[in-house]
This record gives structure tokens, sequence and C-alpha cells, in this order.
């Protein structure tokens, strides 16, 4: 199947060498002309191909798409430069055709109607530029070239006497100007970044203004932007060919003008000369078919995947910025593994999804680190950005964000925060205790091998994650004693306590005190037997817990004590939701079918 596909695809592209001579569409010849000198492009399309065939076998029900548009006016004289109400039409004329609202559908043929489609897909004038200025989704640039055409690509760029393609990832960029012998030309996705847009002559655009019959109905637009979204000619650009479309009928060529319908070709019943991408008249076209919009929505979800998530449509909000620099407390660091988190905040009106997240060490060079997930308005979360070795001595950390969204951040002030630290030397224990009812009887302290403390605290707070950062040397040995006045320990009479030493959790179930020789941190009897998996474990909101027993009680508790969750599942699986929970540590509590109890901590992102 594989060979059979490729093999269809090569007489395929080799095929627009046998074009037509015409003048209404330059996309195959450009297209042509491409995969002479850049043979990357025909693997890139047969890597495409096979791609949308697997995304048709697993596609999920389909939603409405909405693409961002800028137009590009590039004029030499006051005919050329279009009004806006010509833009504005061919906009709508866009909308029409690709939801199949046109007035002129009902000139469909009855025998076609049944496939005729709503592509379910929408486009939206741009609310903002790159670099998050406001726009109207028109920009004009007066130009010194009498006019472009089809081979050269100065439209594409301003020190050519054209206009610098906006990011074609999260654009639709549209150029109208004067085009010399086609009426437009297209970029199929393979196309280079720079130059992958939709190019229509200033008289074949729109309804209104300079457009011109038997094209002054926009369809040369939507014809095009049918290429942008990796759509083929229905004749398949040679005699009886393939356009990788299942219900659209083999016809032998092109079909130009108006024809009579039926006007059967090759072994059809009559030509579908109906359809957006055949060559007749704008007046006689009307539909595209449920075969094309499955490929337009397979492109979207494959090579245009970027374009369908970009806020471009949207005014510009972006606002992220570095609130804390997380992994350093008192301007120290013991160790020599640093975990450079951050806390990433988001100042917007509404959600980020991604961001760059950059960080210089001294006169080290910058590392970026790319974050994607759901940042809520007003939220923050903590990111990981990068793990680097250090020695003892004075550092400089400088991180700050950019690209909320692939846009400029709106506020520079907020981007970035510095830190200077020493390093020492040293082992980090990082304690937390989770107390009871009664804080203010626990309490606890680190003794060397001299019996000498090295650390203490008491008088916790209660219901609460009391939580402390030691540093010692690597060449003594320490014990850890945590005590309770009242000789009842922090569980679980009078509340679910228990603590922590790095990521080994031990029971709150103790009398008056309780003993741990940090050397041999991980060897305790009396810590708590993990036999429940959870991951992911950090997690934005989403946890599934794996034991080898039957669960059956599961409780999840904040960082106060207060019980957020309770379940009793019967089952070696559990799936758990927080994700409408503020982000931080949880404690899991679960009990097993033969009583045995475990406590986890869990970490929402």
């Amino acid at each position: 199947m594989k060979s059979m596909l490729k093999g269809i695809l090569l007489l395929f592209f080799l095929s627009f060498n046998l074009a037509f001579g015409q003048n209404r569409c330059g996309t195959s010849d450009r297209l042509s002309r491409q995969l002479e000198h850049n043979s990357k492009q025909h693997a890139y399309h047969m890597q495409l191909e096979e791609e949308i065939i697997k995304w048709k076998g697993n596609k999920k029900t389909s939603s409405i798409i909405n693409i961002p548009v800028v137009f590009h006016v590039v004029y030499k004289n006051t005919i050329e430069n279009i009004s806006e109400a010509q833009i504005l039409s061919q906009l709508t004329i866009l909308n029409e055709d690709f939801r199949r609202q046109n007035n002129d559908q009902i000139n469909t043929p009855s025998d076609f109607i049944s496939i005729a489609a709503d592509t379910e897909i929408n486009f939206c004038l741009a609310q903002r530029t790159p670099n998050n200025d406001t726009t109207n989704g028109i920009t004009r640039t007066e130009t010194t070239v009498n006019s472009f055409s089809l081979y050269d690509d100065r439209i594409f760029y301003d020190s050519l006497g054209g206009k610098n393609i906006w990011n074609s990832e999260l654009y639709l960029n549209i150029y109208i100007c004067d085009l010399s012998s086609v009426l437009g030309f297209a970029a199929f996705p393979s196309s280079n970044q720079n130059i992958n847009g939709v190019v229509i002559d200033f008289e074949s655009f729109g309804n209104t203004g300079t457009a011109i019959s038997p094209y002054h109905k926009g369809r040369t637009c939507t014809h095009e932007v049918g290429h942008w979204l990796n759509l083929m000619h229905v004749w398949g650009d040679t005699i009886c060919g393939n356009d990788f479309v299942y219900d659209t009928p083999t016809q032998e060529s092109s079909n130009y003008g108006c024809p009579a319908h039926p006007s059967p070709s090759c072994t059809n019943n009559g030509d579908m000369f109906q359809n957006y991408m055949d060559y007749t008249n704008d007046a006689c076209m009307n539909m595209f078919t449920i075969g094309q919009k499955t490929r337009m929505q397979a492109t979207l979800a494959t090579a245009r995947q970027n374009i369908v998530s970009s806020k471009a449509c949207q005014i510009p909000y972006e606002d992220i910025g570095i609130t804390e620099i997380l992994s350093i407390s008192n301007n120290s660091f013991c160790g020599n593994q640093l975990n450079i988190e951050v806390e990433l905040s988001n100042f917007s009106a509404n959600e980020v999804n991604s961001a760059v997240i950059t960080y210089k060490i001294n006169n080290l060079p910058s590392v970026n680190y790319q974050w994607n997930g759901n940042l809520a308005s007003g939220s923050s979360t903590n990111v990981i950005i990068g793990t680097e070795a250090i020695t003892m001595g004075s550092y400089e950390l400088s991180i700050y964000s950019s690209s909320p969204n692939g846009f400029d951040d709106l506020d520079l002030n907020n981007d970035t925060l510095e830190i200077f630290f020493d390093v020492i030397e040293g082992y980090a224990y990082n304690i937390g205790i989770i107390t009871d009812n009664y804080g203010d009887e626990v309490s606890w302290e680190i003794i060397n091998q001299n019996n000498i403390e090295i650390a203490s605290g008491n008088n916790l707070t209660s219901n609460s994650l009391n939580e402390y950062e030691i540093c010692l040397e690597y060449d003594s040995c320490y014990i850890f004693t945590i005590y309770d006045s009242y000789n009842d320990g922090i569980c679980c009479d009078f509340g679910n306590g228990f603590f922590s030493i790095n990521d080994v959790v031990f029971t709150g179930s103790y009398n008056d005190s309780f003993s741990i020789d940090l050397c041999d941190l991980t060897n305790y009897s009396d810590k708590i037997i993990q036999t429940t998996n959870i991951y992911p474990n950090p997690s934005s909101g989403n946890f599934v817990f794996l034991s080898k027993t039957l669960i059956s009680q599961l409780k999840i508790y904040d960082l106060n004590g207060k019980m957020i969750l309770n379940k009793e599942p019967m089952s070696k699986s559990i799936e758990i939701d927080l994700t409408s929970f503020k982000s931080g540590f949880y404690a899991a509590h679960i009990k097993n079918i033969n009583g045995n109890y475990s406590i986890h901590k869990i970490l929402k992102q």
C-alpha cells in the first residue's frame, strides 16, 4: 500500500510539468518549479499524504476552525490600492464559500448535493501583529514594481518592493497586487515559510471595486485558499488524473467558462465543474465536497496545525512574567546540582498556552526552555526549566520569560528576575511536616555524630505543611528526631499528619518521638511502604493511581489538612481530576484491601 501511494504521488508531482496552459491559477506551475530545485519537497509531500491517511483513519469529531487572515495590499497607484470594502467583501465570500452559505449553492446539481460540504472552516481578520500591536488585519505597501509575476518572490519581501510575510504558522497571508500572467497562486504546506501565502491579482479579488467579470465574485481567492489547505485541482493536473479526494469525479482536464451539466469525460457521468478547484467562471462555481473537507481538516490537524491554535484573531493581551525563583532561598544553595525552578505567572486577561523561559548563569551561554500548558488568567505555575552542575562559589542567575502564545509580551517590566547566590558544599535535606490539630506540640532537631544540635524547629503551624531546608556537610552523619509533647504523634487521632525527608515519606504514627539516621535514610522499616505508583506526578491536574492490590479508600488532603476528595473505589486503578484546584502539593492517603496504609505527595502544577 505504501509503495503504491509513493508511486501515485511521484506520478502526480511529475505531472505538474504536463499541466494545461492557462492563466487561471499558477499554483501547480510554482510547485513544479519548487520540486525541480528541492528534492526534499517530494519526500515531504509523500510523508504528509501518509499522515493524512492515518488521520482519516483515526479522526475525531471535527469542530469549527477559525483561521486568522492578514491582507497585504501592495500597490503602485491608487487603482491598485483597493478599498477596505473590497477586502471585506472577499473575507465574506471566503466564509460563505467554505461554510456553504453562498447564495448560489442552489445551482449545485441534484446529483452532487449529497456530497456538497460545509467545511467548518471560518476566516477572521487578524486583530494583532506578530509584535503584539493592534491591527485591522490589513497592511498597505506602496511599491515601485510595475507588476509581480508567477515565479519571482519579490511580493514577499520589503527589500524587493513587496511586504514581509507575517508568521505563516499563525496567519494566512493573502497578498493583493498587480499580478501578471495568472489570476492567483498559493503555497502548498511544504513551501518555505517566508513565501507561504496566497497571491491574488487586484482585478480578480472580491466582488466590488476593481473586480472584473468573469472573475468578479471572489472565487479566485476561494480556489487559491483551497490549494493553501492542500487541495489539488479536481482533474489532478493531468489527463484523467487523481486529486486524492474520493468523491470528486475523475475528469479529463480543466473546464472553462460555464459548461452545461452534465458534461461527462473519462468514465464519469459528468464533470464537477461547479467545484471551486476547477477553472470555470466565478459564477459557475458553488461547492466543495465532503472528501475535500476531510482533506483540508486533515491538513489543519497535521501540516498546518499551529494556525488552529493561533490567537491572532484576538486583541493583544499576553502578559506573563517570572515572579519567583524557587530553587534558591536566602541567597544560598546547598549541593552540586541546581534544578532551576521558577514561578511563571499570567497577568493577561485570558489563558496563555505557551511561552519561552530563558536563563543565564554568570557568563555562560543562555539556555531557552519551551513551556507549553494551560495557564489561566491571574494564575501561576511552577516550572523546572533546567539542571546545571555547579561548584562552590558565587553566582548570578538571570531568568526571563518571552513569547507568550508566540507573540511579544505586552509588559517587559515583569519578565525578568535576577538573583546573586553562593553555593555551599554539602547535602540538602528538605524536610516537610504536615501536622495534626496540635502543631504546637510538635518539634524537631538534627544532631551530628558528636551530639551537637545543628538545626531545630518548634511550635509548628497546625494542619499545615511546615517546610525546612537544611544543608549538612558531606563528611558527617546526622540524626533527625521529631517529637510530640503529648506523646500521641501527628497521626491519626487528631488529624492525618505525616512527614517527609527529601522524597522519603514517613508515617506520623509514633508516641513521644521518632528518630532517623539521615545517612541511612532509605532503609527504615518504619517509613511508609509505597505500594502504589502515581503518574504523571507532577501533573496539571489529572493523576492515575496504580496499585498491586485493591485500593479500598483514597483520600486527598490539601496543605491545610482539609479533605478535598474521598473515594472508596475497590480497584487497582483510579483516576482523579484536580484541575479545578489551585497549584501546589497535596497528600494522598491510601488504604488497600489488606488494611495497609500509605501516604503520597502529589504536585498539581
